[in-house]
């Protein structure tokens, strides 16, 4: 609907237009309310139960499985060696944590400030990061988080 309002709004015909725009100013009010009510009802919740919150409300893909799984049984890990052990090549897997974390920042909340472009640090929403060793290892209290949900690391298997 989103789409099709904003090309409508982009008409030569004024009333379809303006109508297009009416409706995406009011679709984003909706949206804004629904935001607001989400951080609301996850405000004041623990760590470990907005991650259980985050994960229902969007379920991983295979590849965010993969992305906690590898963490989980290689604590402690560079994201080179962790990337690795994926099967990819380079420095990719705090990347794409990253992006798995940002895209649930509504349930699990703000990422800790870092020297990126951006000031955020994503991956650090769930997992802990030694800047003197480059390693990373999953908070404890996700850890506990992700075993409700069905994973669990090769040594508490």
């Amino acid at each position: 609907m989103r789409l099709n309002a904003i090309e409508q709004s982009e008409s030569d015909d004024s009333k379809k237009a303006t109508d297009a725009q009416q409706f995406l100013a009011a679709l984003d009010e909706v949206e804004a309310d629904e935001h607001a009510e989400l951080i609301a009802q996850v405000e004041g919740l623990k760590p470990a139960d907005r991650v259980i919150k985050a994960f229902k409300a969007e379920p991983m893909t295979d590849t965010e499985q993969k992305l906690i799984q590898v963490l989980l049984d290689n604590p402690n890990s560079t994201s080179g060696e962790l990337t690795e052990k994926i099967g990819w090549k380079g420095m990719s897997w705090h990347l794409h944590f990253g992006t798995m974390c940002a895209n649930r920042g509504v349930y699990l909340g703000q990422p800790p400030k870092a020297t990126t472009p951006n000031g955020k640090f994503y991956t650090g929403i769930l997992a802990d990061f030694d800047n003197d060793t480059s390693r990373f290892t999953m908070k404890p209290d996700v850890v506990a988080a992700f075993a409700q949900l069905g994973l669990k690391g090769q040594l508490e298997c």
